[in-house]
This record gives structure tokens, sequence and C-alpha cells, in this order.
């Protein structure tokens, strides 16, 4: 899940810096290091086996698939925030579905 978790903060990152040098969008570069930082942060702690981690990281998913989605209904364009939308939903169901399991495993002695 670390992996995951960890390259999708590494697309959010380059994808802000996409977005900037090819629009100018400073927003997008803001966005994607503020949320690619975040998103480190939650797959570092996912390495270190804190359960606060998938959940900020489903946290964080959450709000840049509801972003990304809100673009591509207001734009009507799919290329990039049609794209974005479904990896970030795709992401969304890996960690919700990790998250789910994980929990219902006992604790560690």
């Amino acid at each position: 899940m670390t992996y995951l978790v960890f390259f999708y903060a590494i697309f959010i990152l380059i994808g802000g810096i996409v977005g900037h040098a090819k629009a100018g969008s400073t927003v997008s570069l803001m966005m994607g290091l503020i949320f690619g930082a975040l998103l480190l942060i939650a797959a570092a702690a996912i390495h270190t086996r804190r359960r606060w981690g998938g959940y900020f990281a489903l946290i964080l998913t959450f709000l840049l698939d509801a972003s990304f989605t809100w673009r591509f209904i207001s734009t009507g364009k799919f290329n990039p925030p049609g794209i974005l939308a479904l990896v970030s939903l795709a992401v969304l169901i890996v960690l919700a579905l990790h998250l789910q399991r994980v929990t219902k495993l006992p604790p560690r002695k």
C-alpha cells in the first residue's frame, strides 16, 4: 500500500508542475505541491505502520477525486480532469478495500 500512495503522490506532484508549465496555472502548482507533500507524509506513515496514514491518504484522495470530478463535469474536458478523476477513483477504491481488510484483522501483540 505504501508504494501505491507514494506513486500517487508523485503523480499528483508532477501533475501540478505540468499544469503550471502548460497552462500557467498557479493553483495547479500549489495544489499539486500541497497534496503531493501530504500524500508523501501519508505514505511514510503507512510504511511505518501507523494506522492514521491510511485514513489520511483516503481522505486526501477523496478530496482530490471530488475536485477532479467537479472540474470534469464543469468543463466537459476529459483530459486532464477526467483522467485524474479516474486514477483518483481507482486509488480511492484500493485504499478503501485495503483499510477494510486491515481493520478486520486482530491487533498485533
